[in-house]
């Protein structure tokens, strides 16, 4: 289908019913599967870069400064929607972490989506760092840390974080996995300050919604354990979804909510 023929990307409102511009049948005739994920994408990425917009606006007014970290980086998307909402806001002293294998996904299981498979969703550091320069923002403030979770993750580079570089102003947590999230959020905590952000994309993903399962679960399970607590901030399509760190020594640990 041609782009000409495709319906809008936002919502439109028409004066009559039923109220909104819907696509009919003769602009979706011989609509397709890539056409349905060419749509999805536009949407979701939509969504996101909207999210980033809001989000740096609240760390400037806020006054919360410190680094971005990524995790999971396919394509260098989110990525250079951050950088370029940092130098939308003047973020001069903020640097830019991206953690990923590189190498796609590692084996795993349980889940429903057809394409988290070992290897996939691969974009190697080359070709990442290719879009950081092609993209012309910051590019000297940008460090790849290539490595699966478990083996990268390590407890001396996270010291090395704490003795040499900022604090987190926001984190993308972005690593579909359960097996994948859990080391993230171990790794990140002694790096929170109070108004850090954390993006969780795949909080609804992969697992019909549960939160017993995925990303959802080890988010769950890190809350309690951890010495912060994060209020709820902004919906990511129907997603993913943003919360604020906060210390409260008098608040208890959340439950199973999200």
């Amino acid at each position: 289908m041609s782009s000409r023929n495709q319906p809008p990307f936002a919502v439109e409102p028409v004066a009559g019913e039923p109220w909104v511009k819907l696509a009919n049948g003769d602009e979706l005739k011989g609509w397709g599967k890539d056409d349905e994920i060419a749509f999805n994408q536009n949407n979701r990425q939509i969504e996101k870069y909207r999210f980033f917009i809001k989000t740096f606006d609240f760390l400037t007014d806020n006054r919360v400064r410190g680094d971005y970290h990524e995790f999971g980086c396919h394509r260098c998307r989110t990525f250079r929607m951050a950088l370029t909402e940092a130098r939308r806001h003047n973020a001069d002293s903020m640097k830019f972490f991206a953690f990923d294998s590189f190498e796609g996904l590692p084996d795993s299981s349980g889940h429903s989506v057809e394409i988290w498979t070992r290897g996939a969703l691969t974009t190697t550091v080359d070709q990442f760092m290719t879009m950081v320069r092609e993209h012309g923002i910051y590019v000297d403030r940008v460090t790849p840390i290539k490595g699966f979770y478990n083996d990268s993750l390590t407890s001396a580079l996270r010291q090395k974080f704490l003795d040499t570089e900022n604090k987190l102003a926001l984190v993308n947590i972005d690593c579909d996995l359960y097996e994948s999230a859990v080391p993230v959020f171990d790794f990140i905590e002694p790096l929170l300050q109070e108004g850090t952000v954390l993006y969780i994309d795949d909080l609804f993903a992969g697992y019909k919604g549960s939160p017993a399962k995925g990303v959802a679960r080890a988010f769950r399970e890190f809350r309690a354990r951890s010495r912060f607590r994060f209020v709820r901030h902004l919906d990511i399509g129907w997603w993913g979804r943003s919360y604020i760190a906060y210390i409260d020594p008098s608040a208890p640990a959340e439950g199973i909510e999200l």
